[in-house]
């Protein structure tokens, strides 16, 4: 199993950040090919998503169940099917005006994709960096 943690600084104001990232990983997480809520709106815990998602070099799906969901503070989904077990708690705090997006992904790769876990968790470290980087700007820019 491993962890990867990542944050980042947004001068947008916390329910403004926290709409754009739960909205939709697509918009944001340069990984994501497609998501969709599966589960009769508002998202709430209990909810369900489908991704499609660029991961290991190639296009695999996940299912995920919301497990935390607190308006403005955090949202957190664990994988109920894909290639492993997953976890993302993303977290955010108004920092004067700004906000600080924390977030968590905790992985456990079975089989013969225990081997590349460190290769694995590098690969998630880099494109999570990418992708908030991306959504700072996305945000910025509006």
């Amino acid at each position: 199993m491993f962890t990867v943690t990542e944050s980042v600084t947004i001068d947008r104001p916390v329910t403004e950040v926290f709409d754009f990232f739960t909205e939709g990983r697509a918009r944001w997480d340069e990984s994501v090919i497609s998501e969709e809520l599966t589960s009769p709106p508002p998202v709430g815990v209990g909810s369900t998503l489908h991704t499609r998602m660029r991961a290991v070099g190639r296009e695999v799906d996940f299912d995920w169940r919301v497990t935390a969901y607190d308006p403005g503070a955090r949202m957190a989904v664990t994988s109920t099917s894909g290639i492993m077990a997953t976890c993302s708690d993303l977290q955010f705090a108004d920092a004067n005006g700004a906000t600080v997006v924390a977030v968590r992904i905790d992985a456990e790769p079975t089989g013969i994709m225990r081997l590349a876990e460190p290769m694995i968790a590098d690969s998630i470290r880099s494109t999570l960096s990418t992708s908030l980087t991306r959504a700072k700007r996305m945000l910025e820019s509006s």
